[in-house]
């Protein structure tokens, strides 16, 4: 499906669903709705009003035209002849019509040239003749609608009737004038109505851009500057209140954001002294439990046992503080080394120092043929490597297989490193990348370790403009990282 038919069919789906409507277009279509209600109410009311005048004028007219009828009648009943009635000054479109014994006798119509014109028709006469006392409406083929009466003069019959063609043609002009001006008032509605609730909803549009600007803002990060405000015009609708009440929020939110980034700075900025003060001291532990365990030959077995306790603890204390101070430096936002690094070459490194240090995870590898090439600190991107690989390992019995595959995807480079064990608790997938995270009983722990691993990586990755990802399951637990490529630049910069 094609991008304009995706868009067609949205709007399908929007038009038919009107909870999905804006509350704009919902106030104006009901704006509208009601207009168009109204307008057709009083368009139906004027039209049978004016058809039941027009009527009432039509049937006066009849029943004058039916007295003339009936004395003209009588005067033929007296001088006994069967001519056709004659009365003198028929309106145009007059019917008159004499039964006798059930016969019609000289039906004849006044068109609008004032002259007779007489029906032959029999589907004619048979209506005629179903003309009772009381005015009714009846019609003639090929004439139209009729109002007719017939009134009883001795043993004739006489039928008169007027024509309603110039009360339809009236009604169907109202009609249409009626329908020109509710089209148009409606068009007109329609557009000041949407004018006009524009501009009634302008400070809510104005609270929605807001809104959407700071939820654009890396929040999480602590650093964002909630410095958007709605702009208020008139303090005293309802709407502005809104707005106004948005901005409060607006300013105890930035205060809160102020006070923890405040804090975690703090933290940050203690972490950082407290590692950096404790490298000498650690080193110096090492150094002397080091120098006393190679040279005095004088200590017991249990002595020197306690003096390598001491230089693991030592060790181990050193790694946390180089890890901790590494973090602290990152969430300062300093920037690394950018030089042009060749992937394949280290992933190719990192793998072998991997399998030495653990022969007990057999591991493999699949690089591409040509060298992928991205832009970072060589030392730090080794370290995301060698990080991953050691978590697979650390975490997983001895045997599990390990794959590590390097690829290029558009402008990235692409690290995946699938490791067959346990996996991980879908719990803990929330929190893996959290410092000091712990995993729990499914994937065993041979050896100790520090939780900040994987915190490195996320850093590093992040760091170098990069993504990472987890996918785990049983017996299949995937780390994907993704780093820009070495793209070359003008001026010999890169990006």
């Amino acid at each position: 499906m094609t991008q304009a038919a995706a868009s067609a069919a949205q709007l399908g789906r929007r038009i038919q669903n009107p909870s999905s409507w804006s509350l704009r277009r919902r106030l104006l279509v009901v704006v509208v709705a009601l207009f168009a209600l109204l307008t057709a109410a009083v368009a139906i009311a004027s039209v049978m009003t004016m058809r039941v005048v027009l009527e009432t004028r039509v049937d006066e007219q009849l029943r004058e035209l039916s007295d003339r009828a009936v004395v003209a009648a009588q005067r033929a009943v007296e001088t006994g002849r069967d001519q056709p009635i004659e009365l003198g000054g028929n309106p145009v479109g007059a019917l008159i019509a004499v039964e006798r014994d059930g016969e019609l006798i000289n039906p004849y119509i006044v068109n609008r040239l004032s002259q007779r014109f007489a029906l032959t028709v029999a589907d004619e006469w048979v209506v005629l003749a179903s003309t009772t006392g009381s005015i009714q409406t009846e019609s003639l083929p090929g004439f139209g609608s009729y109002r007719v009466v017939a009134t009883e003069v001795g043993d004739l019959r006489v039928i008169v009737g007027l024509s309603l063609a110039d009360a339809n043609q009236t009604l169907a002009a109202l009609g249409f004038v009626i329908a020109v001006s509710a089209i148009a008032a409606v068009t007109i509605v329609l557009l000041l109505g949407d004018m006009i609730i524009r501009r009634a909803l302008r400070p809510l549009t104005s609270v929605i851009a807001t809104t959407e600007r700071i939820s654009q803002l890396p929040l999480a990060s602590g650093n964002a500057q909630l410095t958007n405000r709605v702009r208020i015009e008139e303090p005293a609708s309802e709407v502005e209140r809104v707005q106004e009440s948005m901005n409060r929020m607006l300013n105890h939110i930035e205060e809160a954001f102020q006070a923890r980034s405040l804090s975690e700075q703090r933290v940050r900025q203690f972490v950082a002294d407290a590692s950096h003060e404790l490298r000498t001291p650690l080193a110096a532990v090492r150094g002397y439990a080091e120098i006393t365990r190679k040279h005095d030959t004088q200590l017991s077995d249990d002595s020197r046992a306690s003096l390598e306790r001491i230089e693991a603890a030592a060790h181990r204390m050193q790694a946390l503080v180089d890890d901790l101070l590494l973090l602290a430096r990152l969430d300062e936002g300093r920037e690394l080394l950018r030089a042009e690094v060749d992937l394949s070459l280290m992933v190719v490194e990192a793998v072998a120092d991997a399998q030495a240090a653990g022969r007990d995870h057999p591991i493999s590898l699949e690089l591409p043929e040509e060298p992928v090439v991205v832009a970072g600190d060589q030392l730090r991107l080794q370290q995301i490597v060698a990080n991953l690989l050691a978590n697979a390992r650390v975490h997983t019995p001895d045997g599990t297989a390990i794959d590590v595959h390097l690829r290029a995807e558009g402008d990235e480079a692409v690290i995946d490193i699938i490791d067959a064990g346990p996996g991980i608790s879908p719990e803990l997938q929330q929190s893996v990348f959290e410092r000091f995270a712990r995993g729990d009983s499914s994937r065993s722990r041979m050896t100790g370790s520090s939780g900040l691993g994987l915190a490195i990586v996320q850093a590093l990755v992040e760091a170098h403009h990069g993504s990472i990802a987890l996918s785990s399951e049983p017996g299949r637990t995937a780390f994907t990282v993704r780093l820009p490529l070495w793209r070359p630049a003008t001026g010999g910069e890169t990006r």
